[in-house]
Parts: structure tokens; sequence; C-alpha cells
């Protein structure tokens, strides 16, 4: 089995191409995430793929710094360097699935300057409350 679960930030925008083959068209969106390693500082910058409409999704929806997260394989690969002919290698998540995993700060409401740590309720909410 090989399934992997990532979550983090992008590190840019996704970059997205439609490429043609014999089969068709294909598309195809490729981003990075910025992913913190457990138990410490450091961060691990994770390429991934997407492909048909999680591609169309991760074009029309995922921007720089947005937190996602991210179930897929591993696939690994290598290839020849034109430069320098040496073998390169090559890691990288194919997503099957993309969630939303939080919000930026930027696109929360500030909160008032005067809070004491309680928001107010809007009204008619109480009644939509699981809790009173």
């Amino acid at each position: 089995m090989n399934t992997t679960v990532i979550s983090g930030r992008l590190v840019r925008n996704p970059g997205y191409n439609e490429v043609e083959n014999e089969k068709g068209f294909h598309k195809i969106a490729k981003f990075v995430l910025a992913v913190r390693r457990n138990y410490s500082d450091e961060v691990s910058f994770i390429p991934v793929k997407a492909f048909a409409k999680k591609a169309e999704f991760a074009r029309d929806y995922l921007m720089q710094g947005t937190k996602v997260m991210v179930e897929g394989e591993i696939v690994t690969g290598n290839y020849e360097d034109k430069d320098t002919g040496k073998k390169i290698y090559t890691t990288e998540v194919y997503a099957n699935r993309i969630e939303f995993a939080g919000a930026k700060m930027v696109d929360r409401p500030p909160f008032p300057e005067d809070a004491e740590g309680f928001l107010e309720i809007p009204e008619g909410m109480e009644e939509e409350m699981p809790f009173r």
C-alpha cells in the first residue's frame, strides 16, 4: 500500500498545464508544500502533482500561503541532467485528495482592540447552536 498524508502551506501559486497525447488532453497542476517536521522547527519542501479535476481545483482555489492537506501516493523517478549527464532522482506526491486545512491569518477579520476574549453572537445564531 502506498498512501501518504501531508499538511502544509503552498510555497508559491500552483503551476498549471494541459498536455496532449494520443489519449487526449491531460490537466496537471504542480505545487510545493512546506511541511513542518514532527518535534522540530525544520521544514521539508514536498513537490505535489494533481491531475484532472484536482488540477483544476488547485489552479482555481489554491495560492501561495494556503494551508492544505494532501492525501496521495509517493512516486519516485529519475532522469538524466542534460548539462552534466548525471542521473537525478525525484520524489513527489501524486494527489488523490486535496482539502483546505485552515485559513490564512490575513483572511480573518481582526479582533477589536477592546475584546476581552469573547465574541458577540449574531442575532438568530443562538437557535442553531447545539448547546446553550
